[in-house]
């Protein structure tokens, strides 16, 4: 079981990362993580959703979005946060469920997609791909965030 406290580094535990820091076009190391029955019943109750989950093929899936809380740690790997970050936009996109009886191991990585500029704000953009031990999709996503100098 892996909590996103333990691999997730806290805004100020060192120096943060700069706009000018972000390389387009560079990978994010592989993040692995292991999401258990346990963190799929806490994230449900923290986000008041039913740790039930929901019913596929007759079985019960996990809310895909417990992945979410993983999100910003394939981003803070290789480029630690910096205190006043805001998040823009968030993109999911769910490939395979994750199933709410069953431990999964996750390999999270990621990509910086694009820096620019919008109302003398400076955004930058990165995608994460999360895969099963096997190499099974399970979900992507895209970020966008405002950084400050």
């Amino acid at each position: 079981m892996t909590r996103p406290s333990e691999i997730k580094p806290r805004e100020g535990e060192q120096r943060g990362t700069t706009y000018d820091d972000y390389v387009i076009g560079d990978t994010l190391p592989p993040l692995h993580f292991s999401v258990t029955p346990e963190i799929m019943q806490e994230y449900a109750g923290v986000v008041d959703g039913d740790a039930a989950g929901y019913e596929v093929d007759g079985r019960r899936a996990a809310l895909p979005s417990v992945l979410q809380v993983y999100f910003m740690a394939v981003l803070y790997s290789k480029y630690p946060p910096q205190q006043g970050g805001v998040m823009g936009s968030n993109q999911f996109r769910f490939f395979e469920p994750i199933w709410a009886d069953e431990s999964i191991d996750i390999v999270g990585t990621g990509r910086i997609e694009k820096k620019f500029v919008k109302r003398d704000k400076r955004y930058v953009s990165f995608s994460a791909d999360f895969k099963d031990k096997n190499g099974r999709m399970i979900a992507q996503a895209l970020n966008v965030s405002h950084f400050p100098e």
